[in-house]
């Protein structure tokens, strides 16, 4: 093979999706889809891979994987039908309210009359947008990346989704001009209180600085759960609130942005 190829080892894989983990020699962790690989993944093994952009939630994914030494042709299974992916939501307990007379709805008046190649994340922020409280009370939380234009105090959107949990509280919110990076933008300064009384300021550049934030007031008080971002595109982002076990069960259906593991 080529000389960019690098060394690594499957660390996670979840064959009845397709889809897993490779850790590098280096340490950094690396999505793959089985789709890539040349052999059937299974976790444990070393492999050779080729690493590119990712098409979903930024950073890099594997568009290549081989084994060291002989390889075995893999086929991929197929892949989990929309229907499929909404049931297994359910039997998490999520888009309970999304019926097949809901579902009727949704692609009428949102997706034209028919689903065409949308995604589960296309029908789950359709199906959230149209229901603000379903989405409060599934913990789901929509913005533009930078979020500053929609709302006035993200940190309290993100604890009405959090009952009980001790999260930081915005003390003020304010912008600067900079042309720290060569160019000319705007940043927001995030002024929060935390829950022992200290306070903090956040440069905040997008929506995953706050989520960040939150969750690692929430790995220090104990609290399961977290903010997991979700693989969009476009120029908004989405969070779900799960407690840990429940995101790595739902990691065989949602495209996380990043690895529950990585967050937990």
């Amino acid at each position: 093979m080529v000389d960019d190829l690098l060394s690594g080892r499957v660390t996670s894989f979840r064959r009845e999706q397709g889809f897993g983990v490779i850790t590098l020699d280096d340490g950094r962790a690396v999505k793959f889809d089985a789709s890539a690989c040349t052999m059937v993944p299974e976790e444990g093994a070393i492999v050779r891979l080729r690493v590119g952009p990712a098409k979903w939630g930024g950073g890099f994914k594997a568009l290549h994987v081989e084994p060291r030494g002989s390889s075995t042709l893999f086929v991929p299974p197929a892949p989990a039908t929309l229907d499929q992916q909404i049931a297994a939501l359910q039997r998490e307990h999520l888009v309970g309210a999304l019926s097949e007379r809901v579902m009727e709805q949704l692609v009428a008046e949102v997706f034209d009359g028919q689903l065409g190649d949308a995604t589960l994340i296309d029908v789950l922020d359709a199906f959230y947008v149209q229901d603000p409280a379903r989405a409060r009370h599934d913990g789901y939380l929509r913005h533009d990346w930078r979020f500053g234009q929609e709302t006035e105090d993200v940190l309290a959107e993100i604890a009405a989704l959090i009952p009980g949990a001790a999260v930081p509280r915005q003390v003020s919110w304010s912008k600067r001009t900079t042309t720290e990076r060569g160019h000319r933008e705007t940043i927001g300064t995030l002024h929060a209180r935390l829950p022992d009384g200290s306070e903090r300021a956040l440069d905040v550049d997008s929506l995953d600085d706050v989520v960040g934030l939150v969750n690692d007031v929430l790995r220090a008080a104990g609290d399961p759960r977290r903010l997991y971002p979700l693989a969009t595109e476009g120029d908004w982002h989405a969070v779900l609130v799960l407690e840990t076990d429940r995101a790595r069960r739902l990691a065989s259906v949602l495209p996380f942005a990043t690895p529950p593991q990585a967050i937990n």
